[in-house]
Order: C-alpha cells, then sequence, then structure tokens
C-alpha cells in the first residue's frame, strides 16, 4: 500500500498577487517609518507640528498594514482562508482611502487604486478561491 498525497501547485496567478504584496508591505512599511520620522524629528527641534497625534497613528497604521501583509504573504502557503480575506479587507480599506484621495485632488491615488482592484480580482479567481478553501 502506498499513501499518495497529490500536492496542488499555487496558483500563478496568487504567486503574482503574492509580488504585489511584497511590494505593498514594503511601501507601507517605508511611508509609515517616514511619517513616524518626519514628526518625530520636528518634534525633537521644538517644533509643532498640527495634527501630530493624527500623523503618528496613520504612520503605526501604515506599519501594522504592512506587518499584517507580510504575515499574510508568509501563509499563504498553508492555504488558510483567513489569509484571503484578511488580504480582502485590507484592500477594501486602500481601495477606499485610494478614492478619498482621488476626490482630494491627489492624482497618484490611481495607482493604489489600480493595485487593490488588481489584488482583489486576482484573490476572487476561482483557481485562487479553491487554493484558500482547502
Amino acid at each position: 500500500m502506498t499513501n499518495e498525497i497529490s500536492q496542488q501547485r499555487m496558483p500563478g496567478r496568487l504567486k503574482l498577487t503574492l509580488g504585489i504584496l511584497v511590494f505593498q508591505v514594503l511601501a507601507n512599511g517605508f511611508i509609515g517609518f517616514l511619517i513616524i520620522d518626519a514628526i518625530s524629528e520636528r518634534s525633537s527641534h521644538g517644533a509643532r507640528t498640527p495634527n501630530g497625534g493624527l500623523l503618528y497613528f496613520i504612520g503605526f497604521l501604515s506599519i501594522a498594514i504592512a506587518l499584517t501583509l507580510l504575515a499574510c504573504v508568509m501563509m499563504a502557503g498553508t492555504r488558510r482562508a483567513w489569509v484571503r480575506m484578511t488580504v480582502i479587507g485590507i484592500e477594501v480599506i486602500g481601495l477606499i482611502s485610494g478614492v478619498i484621495n482621488l476626490f482630494s485632488g491627489q492624482v497618484t491615488a490611481i495607482a493604489g487604486i489600480a493595485l487593490a482592484i488588481g489584488v482583489m480580482s486576482m484573490l476572487n479567481q476561482d483557481n485562487v478561491r479553491e487554493w484558500f478553501s482547502e
């Protein structure tokens, strides 16, 4: 008797999605660090920063999102359903943020909106959903 275990390969679209998520991890972590560093630098020199508390919150939130996405990328191979749902939730937040920024006049928000829509569409492919359902 041989015990055959079939190993299913990770879908190519999921690999591409994980690559995009790694880019988002690096970008969010870097932006969060820059925000916190800039506010800390201004505070250490005695300069007043309007809405400094809000900017600290945004910086730490950006780092928290980066760490959450990093955990999702690392756990994608375990095929747990929460990984897909967590990434979709974060991308929905990014999509809403991008739309708000776009209406505020920041044309560069289009790139973030496109990334969020791309990641969500790839995570909703049948083979990717099947990967996370087993």
